[in-house]
């Protein structure tokens, strides 16, 4: 081959910046099947270096709102800012026409170099491929009986987006003194007169004691997303990810996916899981002192000794336009639980509607116009067996 045919042949290969295969020079991305880099022209794989390990932490001062943890060296990573919802996702693409994987909005940006953050030293790869994503994520669409059926249809080709989203894990030492007055029930027996006659009847007091103490307890791990763009309660039910042994990060992991910065500062992220681990600490206290009931209790908690990972962890996310609102769908890329709220259809609810009462009208229409032997055709066995007499008599023969 001369040199004219090779640079022929060259300049039809894209090149990448991020990570070039090696032995063509194409665009590598990360395959979750593989767990490794593969060339998305030649099928070539690399290897990428990270450690599986116990994520360090890092200390957080509630108080003074600080932390010890390094800023992310963002060098070679860009950031793309979605027009419609604001969501802010890192990449190692250039500028590019981007679907917003929390929305949906397609954009054209010129993305410029992300800013220093939180560096998440920690990450779990993806292990669910695109093609496992979008099975999971059909087999929940068909199951969705009252979603129109442009949305069912819809959901054979859904165009789902490989992202790692920003997470906090607290751990905290927290000491809380309390008070208050526990109470035990106990039945009680009274005498009262009626029509001229003694009856006995019962109720229930509550002996009141007074309570106080105090008690430590270490939590640990209490995860919060620190992302605006997804609904919290569709996080609960993706249910939860392994967030103990985790990966070094690598942004190999990021070639061809995006990960979120995150919106929610640290501060902001312990002050909203706060009130989850002072309640957790107050019914442990509760359980311990074996009262029924509880009034007046106060409670003063010490959070000491606070430490904290910046975590990113796989999601797939796709969604879907319908009557002006968007719905959004994710699948936990580690696990491959899906969450999800889909459109509803009002004519399939209505129909639904109708149906249900006029069964039920129908069902008592019947049980009316029959009586008895209307009772007797839909009782059981043994029912008919004890009710002869509610049978019509037997004809004659003919």
């Amino acid at each position: 081959m001369d040199e004219q045919e090779k640079s022929k042949e060259a300049s039809a290969v894209p090149k990448s910046h991020g990570f070039p295969c090696k032995s063509c020079g194409n665009r590598m991305v990360f395959s979750p099947a593989d767990a490794a880099l593969r060339c998305s022209y030649c099928g070539s794989l690399e290897e990428i270096a990270s450690e599986v390990l116990e994520a360090r932490e890092y200390t957080y001062d509630p108080a003074a709102e600080t932390a010890d943890a390094p800023q992310w060296d963002a060098e070679g990573e860009l950031s793309h800012v979605c027009p419609s919802c604001g969501a802010e996702t890192l990449s190692e693409a250039e500028s590019m026409t981007v679907t917003c994987p929390f929305c949906g909005s397609h954009y054209v940006t010129e993305p410029h170099p992300a800013l220093p953050i939180l560096r998440p030293e920690t990450m779990i790869p993806h292990r669910l491929t695109r093609e496992r994503a979008n099975e999971l994520f059909v087999k929940w669409a068909k199951r969705r009986y009252f979603a129109p059926r442009a949305f069912r249809r819809a959901a054979h080709k859904p165009e789902m987006q490989g992202v790692y989203l920003p997470y906090f894990t607290y751990d905290s030492d927290l000491a809380t003194s309390f008070s208050g007055q526990g109470g035990r029930r106990r039945t009680v027996s009274y005498t009262v007169r009626v029509n001229g006659k003694t009856q006995t009847r019962t109720k229930t007091v509550i002996d009141w004691y007074p309570v106080s103490g105090s008690r430590e307890m270490y939590l640990d791990d209490t995860p919060f997303c620190a992302s605006d763009s997804v609904d919290e309660k569709m996080l609960t039910k993706l249910g939860a990810f392994s967030t103990k042994t985790l990966n070094t990060y690598n942004p190999a992991y990021l070639a061809g996916f995006t990960a979120e910065r995150y919106t929610i500062g640290l501060s902001d992220g312990f002050a909203r899981v706060r009130p989850g681990m002072e309640t957790r600490m107050e019914n442990a206290i509760k359980g311990s002192l074996g009262y029924d009931t509880y009034r007046g209790m106060r409670y003063s908690h010490a959070h000491r000794r606070v430490t904290f990972k910046h975590i990113l962890l796989p999601v797939w996310l796709s969604s879907y336009r319908f009557s002006g609102k968007v719905y959004r769908f994710m699948v936990n890329g580690e696990t491959g639980k899906v969450a999800g709220k889909a459109p509803l259809s009002p004519l399939k609810i209505a129909l639904a509607v109708l149906a249900g009462l006029g069964f039920a009208a129908l069902l008592f229409y019947l049980i009316v116009l029959l009586g008895e032997s209307g009772a007797a055709l839909l009782a059981t066995p043994a029912e008919l067996a004890a009710l002869p007499e509610a049978l019509p008599p037997e004809l004659p023969p003919m």
